[in-house]
């Protein structure tokens, strides 16, 4: 662990990096507000279905945070049923980013879905 170790990569410092410092910035007060935007929306109970359309209505991507919901599976999947046949209605999109993770796309805004490989 010296000399050799920082040529060939073996002592890695460990990195205090903290990506929310980096994302988050001064706030953009010099451009207009966009079009449309992408936004965050934590699923608590039905009532949300109605935001998250409105949201999608208004050419908005929705990335729904479904952990709240995680210890209620029936209640949830209902919910996202219903998240998904609103926007097959209004020719939207939605997958799943991971297992507390669902993003929803506005209409004409799809998303590229792959299924992983099996290794042989």
């Amino acid at each position: 662990m010296g000399f050799f170790d920082n040529i060939l990569g073996g002592g890695e410092e460990k990195s205090d990096l903290n990506l929310e410092d980096v994302i988050e910035g001064e706030g953009d007060v010099i451009n207009p507000p966009a079009d449309f935007y992408v936004k965050k929306i934590d699923v608590r109970n039905e009532g949300d279905v109605e935001l998250i359309a409105k949201e999608l209505t208004s050419k908005n991507v929705i990335i729904l945070n479904v952990s709240p919901l995680s210890k209620q599976p029936n209640r949830l999947k209902k919910i996202i049923a219903r998240m998904k046949e609103y926007s097959d209605k209004i020719d939207g999109d939605i997958a799943l980013l991971s297992s507390d993770l669902v993003i929803l796309t506005p209409k004409h805004v799809k998303i590229v879905k792959s299924k992983p490989t099996v290794k042989k």
